[in-house]
């Protein structure tokens, strides 16, 4: 069994988790390093060395051009862009992205210099702050872009972003990554009165603020324990495919994407002599026949509601219950059935009927034991710890477990219809 040994998170690593387990236990529980390159993370890295250094210059008496700004980021963007750099859309070419770098600089640099807007006191700052979770102390650590002191005696934390899209403002005031910086900073300087985190969104021109409350501050700490809490006690590490998989460098490990991305990397004649491909070739065609038969079905029912409805309508009118035909015989019967309200279809009704029936003594002969409830109560730990017990003592006399292959066809995206 997996098993997470850190002492020591990071905002970034915490949000690994909470994107995919699976990812966190390749990247920090098997240690296995791996970077990927993309474009849109070489233009990051330089314009954060380029804005380091520039205010590592302005820190020291020295305010630098425009173009001595934009020759730093240069300088960083050849550095790191490699043969190793992936590369998704082939219509954008290296230089292209270095003039996405240089408008970035040169936004921020306009909005920015002569730059006495506030006093820096550290770029590329180490910070952080200890946690306890179950008994445990743990670390919170990580990088401020650059930490400042405003006039009114603030601090700020700032950090830089060259993203594409331009959050809102409901999604900066959710972010904990700076909100975590801030528990750090309060923690060095308790006097602090105040603390701003800043997000500048350089690629356009635009710094969105947040300032968080002590209530905040408090479930921001929770959430974190929380998840530290769920990181010690995961023992699986179950994969979470979403958007964010496309971009994943542990592709060919994962077991959602593996046998994709080895597929792909045959040659087309190779690739038919796999056993997986045939069997899905199999299974697909399969269901292609079972969907010509479905819609048999389906056109067949709807043909024999009509004649249901038309022998009804016969047999009321020659009043008579059963109606002969050259080879069968029908027999037409009028049932009456008692439909109650539910609760998606006639919520409001449900929950009457549900509270006058708890009135009489009736409730405790025809309540119906949710065991699906029952189930997902104890997997999400809803109830007290009494009731947990009991419910969990309920399940290990009255359940057993099986295991189930679900197996569902997905048409590939990129195949025409035929």
């Amino acid at each position: 069994m997996e098993e997470d040994r850190s002492s020591k998170f990071s905002p970034s690593k915490l949000d690994c988790y909470k994107e995919c387990p699976r990812r966190y236990q390749y990247r920090y529980v098997d240690k296995i390093a791996r970077r990927r390159k993309t474009p849109e993370t070489v233009v990051g890295t330089a314009v954060h060395a380029a804005f380091e250094e520039m205010y590592g210059l302005v820190s020291g008496g020295k305010l630098p051009s425009v173009l001595d700004v934009s020759a730093l980021f240069e300088g960083a963007f050849e550095k790191e862009w490699d043969e190793t750099v992936v590369v998704k859309d082939v219509r954008f070419t290296r230089a292209d992205w270095m003039n996405v770098g240089r408008q970035c600089v040169a936004q921020y640099y306009e909005a920015h210099q002569p730059f006495t807007e506030d006093r820096t006191v550290a770029v590329e700052k180490r910070v952080g702050f200890p946690i306890t979770v179950d008994g445990v102390e743990y670390r919170i650590e990580g990088y401020v872009d650059r930490l400042s002191l405003s006039p009114d005696g603030a601090f700020e934390i700032h950090d830089y972003k060259t993203a594409k899209s331009l959050p809102n403002q409901e999604y900066v005031d959710a972010d904990w990554q700076l909100a975590l910086y801030e528990l750090a900073v309060r923690r060095e300087w308790p006097d602090a009165q105040a603390v701003r985190l800043k997000w500048h969104y350089v690629r356009h021109g635009k710094t969105l603020t947040s300032v968080r409350d002590e209530a905040a501050r408090e479930r921001l700490r929770a959430d974190v324990a929380n998840t530290i809490a769920a990181i010690k006690h995961d023992h699986e590490f179950k994969p979470s495919p979403g958007p964010l998989c496309d971009w994943c460098e542990y592709r060919d490990l994962c077991p959602v994407f593996a046998h994709v991305e080895k597929v792909a990397a045959l040659p087309a004649a190779q690739r038919m002599q796999d056993d997986g491909v045939q069997l899905v070739n199999a299974l697909a065609e399969v269901e292609g026949k079972r969907r010509l038969v479905k819609d048999d079905l389906k056109a067949l029912d709807v043909e024999k509601e009509d004649l249901d409805q038309r022998l009804a309508q016969f047999a009321a009118k020659a009043d008579v219950t059963t109606v002969a035909g050259e080879t069968a015989e029908a027999t037409i019967k009028i049932k009456e059935d008692i439909r109650m309200p539910t609760k998606t279809g006639e919520p409001e009704r449900h929950a009457a009927l549900e509270h006058d029936a708890r009135q009489t003594q009736l409730w405790n002969e025809v309540v119906r034991l949710d065991t699906h409830a029952l189930i997902e109560g104890v997997r999400a730990k809803k109830w007290p710890e009494k009731m947990l017990r009991t419910a969990e003592a309920l399940i290990e006399r009255f359940g057993h477990r099986e295991a189930t292959t679900v197996v569902r066809l997905k048409r590939r995206s990129d195949v025409d219809d035929q």
